[in-house]
């Protein structure tokens, strides 16, 4: 397990992403969408952080940004409580530290995540747009936040891999 100092340091550092999502790149539009930062959080520390450590951190996030979003509440939960558990058992299986792995990866958890909003919001809402809800969830989306997720994780690479299970 994680040492108990570095565990709540990835909750706040969770609960820190969804405010800065929530307040201030929800508002940056890349081809009228926004780039899902907890997502990103979640896929990269899957592959360091152990089973049980990430996964309630997960359903912290998630359901930390279902309360703060608003919508069809635990659709965020569960999207980052499975990704997380998907992620865990694949990470002995493949190169962690690759550009490649990190880019598939998010773009997997982002289309399920995209996948599971369309359909609850088909049953919810009305959307007269359907076309292109399913242009932006299954493609625009995936590719910005599998993008943003690379650069990310270059630029904090080192910081990252002390995450590194012992």
């Amino acid at each position: 397990m994680v040492n108990s100092m570095k565990r709540y340091m990835l909750y706040i550092l969770g609960a820190l992403l969804v405010i800065i999502e929530n307040g201030i790149t929800n508002y940056f539009n890349i081809f009228d969408t926004s780039i899902n930062l907890s997502i990103i959080y979640m896929a990269i520390i899957s592959l360091y952080v152990e089973d049980i450590d990430v996964i309630l951190i997960s359903i912290f996030i998630g359901v930390l940004k279902d309360i703060t979003i608003g919508g069809i509440f635990g659709i965020n939960a569960l999207t980052l409580f499975l990704s997380s558990i998907f992620i865990n058992n694949l990470k002995a299986k493949i190169y962690r530290e690759s550009n490649i792995t990190i880019f598939a990866l998010v773009f997997l958890i982002t289309f399920f995540d995209s996948i599971l909003n369309i359909i609850a919001s088909s049953i919810v809402y009305v959307n007269y747009d359907m076309f292109n809800t399913i242009i932006k969830g299954l493609l625009i989306i995936p590719i910005n936040n599998s993008i943003f997720s690379v650069i990310v994780f270059n630029i904090f690479k080192n910081t990252i891999l002390k995450l590194k299970e012992d």
